[in-house]
């Protein structure tokens, strides 16, 4: 198998979008602080998984709004996300300025951009975020017929978010495969994994990403940590162990720093391909 896919793998909050969740809870008129800091904090205090803890309470409250929170809300509020600089027009500038560079077009190099978040994925895909990337997983909701939360369906933790790395690198990353968890840890020989390890890209902003850095790391991969002037441990984290092999501010137009290291990271990978492929001639059919 040519493996001549680029993953270029992001979390969502506080990587490439100010806190979507407290995006949502200000549209809702519910104070992010209180609702972090008092009962989110109780129930973590008490035990309670943090993506857990904020979904249950998020279910809570929207059954006390009048009118109650509704999926149909959350995709209104999704609509209208607040990104940083350059999200997510440079991605999709980025794709197609290596697909069509003829060098890379010979070895047949794809790249392709993914969102594993520990924010609600309903809120994220009604975004213009989802039109550019091949696959987004993150925290759900389960619903009434009328739109009404019931309770959590999918919660994204910390090192949950490696499973999907997993998805990714076994190419298990299509629609049909959404309903299937148990699919990430049926057997596959490693040279039939179409996306290893050394062709992802991750960028991160903190203490969540972790697990996933250091996989894509540990597999010869490149991390991008994003800088936080509002919680600077979150930066020192990355830094802490190498985690993170550059860190750049969430700044993504073309010709700032975020997106001059991102486009060169992703061109680094795609030459390491060439490279790789180069003794077996291109790739047929490109």
């Amino acid at each position: 198998m040519a493996h001549n896919t680029i993953a270029v793998i992001a979390d969502c909050d506080d990587t490439l979008a100010p806190d979507t969740t407290v995006q949502l809870l200000r549209e809702l008129g519910i104070d992010p602080t209180d609702f972090f800091r008092g009962d989110v904090a109780d129930l973590i205090a008490n035990g309670w998984d943090p993506p857990l803890a904020y979904l249950a309470e998020l279910a809570r409250r929207g059954r006390a709004l009048d009118p109650p929170l509704t999926l149909e809300r959350i995709q209104a509020i999704g609509s209208q996300l607040t990104f940083y600089e350059g999200i997510p027009q440079s991605f999709e500038q980025i794709k197609q300025e290596i697909e069509s560079d003829q060098k890379y077009r010979g070895f047949g190099i794809r790249v392709e951009f993914y969102v594993i978040s520990g924010g609600i994925e309903e809120l994220i895909s009604a975004s213009p975020l989802k039109d550019v990337l091949h696959g987004l997983w993150g925290c759900s909701f389960a619903y009434h017929a009328d739109g009404q939360i019931v309770a959590p369906k999918r919660v994204i933790s910390f090192t949950d978010k490696t499973r999907y790395v997993f998805n990714i690198q076994k190419g298990r990353v299509a629609e049909e495969f959404r309903n299937r968890p148990y699919v990430v840890n049926e057997p596959m020989d490693e040279h039939e994994r179409p996306v290893p390890f050394r062709n992802m890209i991750y960028i991160g902003d903190g203490p969540s990403d972790i697990p996933c850095m250091s996989l894509v790391t540990a597999g010869g991969g490149f991390v991008i940590g994003i800088l936080s002037d509002d919680n600077p441990y979150k930066t020192w984290a990355l830094a802490y162990g190498r985690r993170a092999n550059l860190t750049v501010p969430p700044e993504f137009n073309n010709g700032q720093h975020g997106y001059i290291q991102l486009r060169q990271a992703i061109v680094q990978r795609a030459d390491d391909i060439c490279r790789l492929l180069s003794t077996s001639g291109p790739v047929p059919g490109h």
